[in-house]
This record gives C-alpha cells, sequence and structure tokens, in this order.
C-alpha cells in the first residue's frame, strides 16, 4: 500500500475529515485531497505532521504489511457476531414455517377424512 493510500485508509478509519487535516496542514482540502490520491506527493513536514494527526508512526505510514486497527478488528468481529445471528433467525423461522406446515397438513388430512 502506498503512502497515500495508507493516510487515507488510516483517516478513514479513525473518521476525520480531509478539510480537518487540510487546515493542520495549512492546506486546502482541494490540495490535500490531490495529496490523498497521489497527485502530489506529502512532503517530509507533512508526513511528519499527519502521523501525530492519526496518532501513527511514520513507520507505520510506510510500512509495507497492512495493520488492522483495533476498532476495525472489532468491527470484523461485530460483522461475524451479527452474521452468526441472522443465521440463527433465519433457521429459526425455517423450523417455525416447517412446523405450521405439519400443522396445516394435519388439519387438511382430519377435513379429509
Amino acid at each position: 500500500m502506498k503512502l497515500y493510500q495508507k493516510v487515507k485508509a488510516i483517516r478513514e478509519s479513525k473518521k476525520l475529515s480531509q478539510s480537518y487535516l487540510a487546515y493542520e496542514l495549512g492546506l486546502d482540502q482541494s490540495q490535500y485531497s490531490r495529496r490523498e490520491k497521489g497527485e502530489v506527493q506529502f512532503v517530509p513536514e507533512e508526513i511528519i505532521k499527519i502521523s501525530h494527526l492519526l496518532k501513527t508512526t511514520i513507520s507505520d505510514l510506510f510500512s509495507e504489511s497492512e495493520t488492522l486497527s483495533k476498532k476495525a478488528i472489532q468491527n470484523t468481529e461485530n460483522l461475524i457476531l451479527i452474521s452468526e445471528k441472522l443465521i440463527e433467525q433465519y433457521e429459526f423461522r425455517l423450523r417455525e414455517k416447517d412446523e405450521l406446515i405439519n400443522i396445516l397438513r394435519k388439519k387438511l388430512k382430519s377435513k379429509n377424512r
């Protein structure tokens, strides 16, 4: 992941706006946006300030490994829990449907006799 991609990913994970980082760097939002798109490179002073604003290290910004933040891991765990609950609800509804079908079949049989 390139520097500008990593900065964007971390900024978004921390729910910070481009406008906020631009203001803190003394840039217009459009100037900052061009950096985050990779059209213009961040200068060293900006990288240092960005690492402080994003509460990360410069080495993390340049590292090749993509580490998940605790919040991203927690969000993933929450999605898994939600998925499991949805599956449980779905299976419960299927059992209810089967029981209702059996009851209706029995009623039909008793009426046809």
